[in-house]
């Protein structure tokens, strides 16, 4: 098996900072949008590669009708350096996340949910575990476990989840229209017919939800969408100024029902979607202190 010392890696491996600018450069097939990650001036991306190309003897870009493309040379190169510069980034942020105290805990969660239900309840899980403390971010997507340094995530979803997470169901999701007083006062609405006279505000990564409404409140014909709004609680606070109905998870607009801000135009026609929100981490991490309390919290 042949053995490399680091003398011998040294006097072999490229500038470190020349393959970036190529993977970056590859990867966006421009020095200009290569330069704009990088941090660095489009000319430092292009004399990098450039004396990459010298030192391997070989050009790995060549310009084409359609601009900067990639040389035979160079796709072939592309991908390995793709797949070890990744390697190098999820095994730096393992380290990171395995120096952090294990007193604590990094949570993702969707926005709306971390500013409607989990934050008015964080001061109740600091006052029964006062040595742990949380750092909260927000994220749309299913975060990486494996490679991100995240201990714990609350996610909307089905029950299929990657085989290396650790899933456990927490409660569904019943959706309910609403709508501000004053909207209803100038526009009333007292059967489901009535909603096809009023602006349907939108939720932009659930764009059937309103379809699955009418289908559930029997209407005929297709539901005539309004604005979109990215996350929930840019539909709820559209719904109190009145710019039209929202659909949105009843718990989260519990407050504004309750004060009056916003009021169930037809309560008898809340819809419960499939799927509902989970508590995930990577397999064997449930059985963490810090992952273990908050687990625990979650399901008092």
């Amino acid at each position: 098996m042949m053995s490399f010392s680091h003398t011998d890696i040294a006097r072999t491996l490229p500038s470190l900072n020349a393959l970036r600018a190529f993977v970056a450069a590859g990867r966006h097939l421009s020095f200009t949008r290569a330069a704009d990650e990088l941090h660095v001036t489009q000319g430092a991306v292009s004399r990098l590669v450039k004396q990459l190309e010298e030192d391997l003897g070989v050009s790995l870009f060549s310009r084409g009708p359609r601009g900067l493309e990639l040389t035979e040379a160079g796709a072939a190169y592309l991908p390995p350096l793709t797949d070890a510069f990744e390697r190098m980034l999820a095994a730096t942020r393992l380290i990171a996340r395995s120096t952090r105290p294990a007193n604590r805990l990094a949570i993702t969660m969707l926005p709306t949910f971390a500013m409607r239900w989990f934050m008015p309840r964080l001061a109740d899980f600091h006052q029964l575990n006062p040595e742990i403390a949380v750092d909260v971010t927000s994220a749309d997507r299913l975060v990486d476990f494996a490679a991100e340094p995240v201990d714990v995530g609350i996610q909307y979803g089905s029950d299929r989840w990657p085989d290396d997470l650790h899933a456990e169901f927490l409660f569904a999701e019943t959706v309910t229209l609403v709508a501000s007083p004053a909207l209803l006062k100038r526009k009333p609405l007292h059967k489901p017919d009535d909603v096809k006279r009023h602006t349907l505000l939108t939720h932009s990564t659930r764009p059937e939800a309103w379809a699955e409404w009418f289908a559930a409140a029997n209407l005929k014909g297709q539901a005539p969408h309004g604005p979109a709004f990215e996350h929930f609680f840019m539909s709820i606070e559209a719904a109190v100024n009145g710019l039209g109905l929202a659909l949105v998870p009843d718990f989260f607009v519990a407050s504004e029902l309750r004060d009056g801000r916003l009021v169930e135009p037809l309560p008898n026609l809340r819809l419960q979607r499939p799927g509902g929100y989970y508590l995930l981490c990577l397999k064997g991490r449930e059985r963490e202190p810090a992952v273990r309390a908050f687990r625990n919290w979650l399901f008092s």
